[in-house]
């Protein structure tokens, strides 16, 4: 699944049924290579918040739903540097530049990041080091050969 065909996609208490919000954006720990959380926007005016990963029943194709009773368990990673992952930098740990994020692909029944697509290929998510407000860190040697790329 990838994380552009998330964004958006509505949120459900399985435990009533009703809609509690869509998905704003996924947080990930890039030292597991997983997605730890979901933030998400608020169907009501109650303000957005974030869920544990381990708090979703199912990510599906119309929605994600998810046990909305239990308390948000915040993430350890810093999820608010998170923030826009699509378009962020991506860099090597030696400063490379490879170009932007433009889609995450994951695993949606356990949260792992498969693959980080750039405008140069994809790019394991093994190979993750940091995700910050500036870039996405990742080793070199993962990463796409040169060439050309908008980004």
């Amino acid at each position: 699944m990838l994380l552009s065909q998330t964004l958006g996609r509505s949120v459900i208490n399985v435990e009533d049924a009703q809609q509690i919000g869509t998905v704003e954006e996924l947080v990930i720990d890039p030292a597991a290579s997983r997605i730890v959380a979901i933030r998400l926007r608020s169907a009501k005016d109650s303000g957005d918040g974030t869920v544990a990963w381990e708090d979703l029943q199912a990510v599906g194709p119309d929605a994600v739903m998810v046990h909305a009773a239990r308390t948000a368990r915040l993430s350890p990673v810093d999820a608010e540097a998170q923030r826009g992952l699509v378009g962020k930098r991506v860099l090597t740990e030696h400063g490379e530049d490879i170009g932007k994020l433009t889609d995450v692909a994951f695993d949606p029944v356990d949260g792992r990041v498969e693959a980080l697509q750039t405008a140069r290929g994809p790019i394991p998510g093994l190979s993750m080091l940091g995700v910050g407000a500036y870039a996405l860190v990742v080793r070199s040697q993962t990463a796409p050969p040169p060439g050309p790329a908008a980004g």
